[in-house]
Parts: C-alpha cells; structure tokens; sequence
C-alpha cells in the first residue's frame, strides 16, 4: 500500500507488524519474503567477511558467560555489512495480535506484546461504538541471554497502551458502559493500577521524564477529544470545545512541552503547546498543517512506528508523515524537517549512530556534524554518498528499537514480522 493511503477496514491485516510501519513500507506479501529470507539458528554465529566468504561456528551452551545482575549479554550472531561488525543474536518469536508493537521498558530488558484477537478500529481509536476486546490479553516477557522468558499474562479486556518507564507499561480499559480506563501495570505483574478512572473516555496516554501522564479525554456522548496532563497533583487541560480533538500527546525530552495531534473537519495538523496551565495550553498552542483529507487513523498511522520514547528526540517529535512517506522531525520553531533517504522507522544507537529502516531493510548511518547543531540527537543525514544507504545491519523488514547499552556495548532491538506475531533479535555493537 502507498504511504499515503489510510486503510479503515474494522479488521487491520495480520501481516503487517504494526499498522503504520508496514502501511508505510511494503505490502503483505512483500513481509512473507522477508521473514522467510532472514531465519537463521540462535546457536550458529556467522561471520561475513569483507571478501564475502563465511565460516560458522555452534556455540557450546556451557561457553556462555553468566551475566551480571541486572544486565543482558548478548551470545554471538550473524555479522552483517562489510563495514561494521555486529553480533546479532535471534531471542525468539512472540506471539502478537500481528498488528500491535511491543512496549519495552527503558533498559529493553522486559517487553509486553498484544496478544490475542485485535480490537476493532472503533476501540483501538476509542471510538464512540467502541467495545471491551474480550478475545484479546497483554503477555509479559522478560529478556533473559539465553532468549525470552514469559512471565505473564493479564485477564482479557485491556489494550496495550503506548507508553512504559521502569516501572511499567500503560494500558487502557474499554468499560462495559462506554468509559475508557488507563491504568499501569508493574514489570512482572499482570494487574493494573488505575491512575484514570471516572465515566469518561481517557485513551492515547504517554508519560513524560518527571512521571508526568498525558491522555485525551472526552465525555462518552461526545466525539472529539480535550488534552489533559497531569504533573505534581495538578492537572492542565486543552479543551476541545467540541470543534477540534486532540489526539496521541508526545512529551518533549525535557518535558517542558506537549505535542499531539489536532483534528478538525479532515483537517489534520501538528499541535505543540506548554503543559504548565490551562492558560498556557492555550496561549502556546502552535499548530502545523500535515493534512486536509485526514483522519484519526491517519494520527495512528503517523505516529505508531516511532512510538513515544523513540518519538521523542530532544525538542523535536518523530513521526511518520502520510504524504511524503517518510519519517520527519518537527517542533514549533523549526518546523518540519524529512529525514533522508525515506526511512519509516528509526533506534538511535549512541551519539553518532542512528538504526534506520530504509525500504526492507535496516541500515546503520554513522554521521558527522561539524557544526554540532545536533549534539546528542538522532541526526537526519546519513554522511554518505546517497543519503538513502548507509551500512546494511538486517536483510529484512524490522523496526530498530533503542535499548539501554549491553555489557557496556552500544545495542539496538529488532522487531520483525513473523507470520505468528514478531520475531526479536538483539544487535551489540562496537562502541
């Protein structure tokens, strides 16, 4: 499908890996090419030299070393790309829903998956219509060296949210009386606390670095929604007015101001504001055209394959944008800024390196910047010839995800399609 086609069909496609990556990317029989192309056996570690000849080895389970407390250490893989070398090592599948990404705590050591049926289109965009997936559950792992570990799994009826810190992960509750609930489960628990509970709808929750909540809110009759933060016992909202809705909030790195998206008659724009005061949400609102044929599942679209902590980048929100088909980074002064070469998802890997995937495959760009304008954030070229490329680090269809360092080794999470939910793979890299 063309990234600029929205798809409404109640029932998304189950080969797709997320709604927005592979709407953006490839069709569904382009996905089943590239899972079956990239199998290969956790125990062999292939090394491909620059010459092209390779030579593997089978790792002897009791070789292994035993990893610190606390920390995640990665077995050899295949290397990838005659310019860097990588040990990749597969974790396993996850069984998914087939539509929804995983939600991974800061470090990337515990993830939780949507597992199941997946929930309509009216009750993953809170819709009025929307109804209680029954048919669908949250499955807990944790990422242990020698695969993944499942630790639980919840009672039917939530959807995974879109937001975790080290604490937990977001979900959200669809109420038999038409109310949306969210609330946080704990890493290695399966039930939630509810931090928003009332006879409202209360969906697209995120949190900032300071514990911050932000989420859209309606009233169950209405059909567009306000956008309310919470901070410090306090609560800020920017209504509606039941003319504009605003929709999936995005903190900024520092937290000191709030994206989200505003909807109004099709008209889709990027909405930036200060979250202190309902005055302030006000008076600071800045707003970017993106669309005038748009829609809230255009919303998810755009802002599914970055998620919220790698969305986040500084001062700047990275989504995928409908019309020119690729990832931008926007902010009210700068305005919007398109990546080069067309990438529909991005992991930053360190200060200079930044995971991309290009078309079908994932490629690491390793960036210069004499000026030092972006310092410390994901950079938007790729410093070589055609800033489409850059070095090939997995021969397929995967989004890189961030994950904290690995036995002090820089590392970045794959998250591929598989044709029962996702397969995981850990890439270490030199530093």
């Amino acid at each position: 499908m063309a990234p600029h086609c929205v798809r409404t069909n109640s029932h998304p496609s189950r080969l797709r890996v997320a709604g927005a990556v592979l709407l953006a990317c490839v069709v569904g029989c382009a996905l089943a090419a590239c899972v079956s192309q990239t199998k290969s056996s956790p125990l062999v570690a292939e090394t491909k030299k620059a010459g092209g000849a390779k030579s593997s080895t089978k790792a002897n389970a009791s070789t292994i070393a035993k990893p610190a407390p606390g920390s995640v250490t990665a077995m050899p893989g295949r290397i990838v790309g005659s310019a860097v070398a990588v040990d990749l090592r597969p974790l396993g599948t996850v069984q998914t829903d087939g539509y929804t990404l995983p939600l991974l705590s800061p470090d990337g050591r515990v993830l939780a998956v949507q597992t199941g049926t997946v929930p309509d289109l009216a009750t993953l965009l809170a819709r009025p219509g929307q109804s209680v997936p029954q048919a669908s559950r949250i499955a807990i792992y944790r990422v242990d060296p020698r695969g993944l570990v499942r630790l639980g799994e919840t009672a039917p009826g939530l959807v995974l949210g879109r937001a975790a810190d080290a604490r937990g992960f977001l979900v959200e509750s669809p109420r038999p009386d038409g109310a949306r609930w969210i609330g946080r489960i704990a890493w290695g628990s399966d039930e939630p606390e509810w931090l928003v509970q009332d006879g409202r709808v209360n969906a697209f929750a995120t949190l900032g670095p300071g514990g911050e909540l932000a989420y859209s809110s309606r009233e169950k009759t209405d059909r567009t929604f306000d956008l309310v933060i919470r901070r410090e016992g306090r609560s800020a909202r920017l209504a509606s007015e039941g003319v504009r809705s605003h929709v999936f909030p995005c903190f900024t790195a520092d937290g000191l101001k709030i994206h989200a998206i505003s909807l109004r008659d099709g008209i889709l724009e990027l909405v930036e504001a200060d979250p202190a005061s309902d005055e302030s949400l006000r008076q600071s609102a800045t707003r970017a055209l993106i669309s005038e044929r748009a829609d809230d599942s255009t919303a998810m679209q755009m802002t599914t394959p970055q998620g919220t902590r790698d969305g986040t980048d500084g001062p700047d929100w990275i989504l995928f944008h409908p019309s020119l088909g690729t990832l931008v980074r926007w902010n009210a002064v700068d305005g919007v800024r398109p990546f080069s070469g067309s990438p529909v998802a991005a992991g930053r890997i360190d200060g200079r390196r930044t995971a991309f995937l290009v078309g079908n495959r994932v490629r690491i760009r390793t960036l210069e910047d004499p000026s030092g304008e972006s310092a410390g954030r994901m950079r938007m070229d790729s410093g070589v010839t055609d800033p489409g490329l850059g070095t090939v680090l997995f021969d397929s269809v995967a989004v890189p995800r961030a994950i904290a360092p690995i036995d002090g080794a820089p590392a970045l999470l794959l998250v591929a399609p598989d044709r029962n939910g996702v397969r995981l793979l850990i890439a270490r890299l030199p530093a």
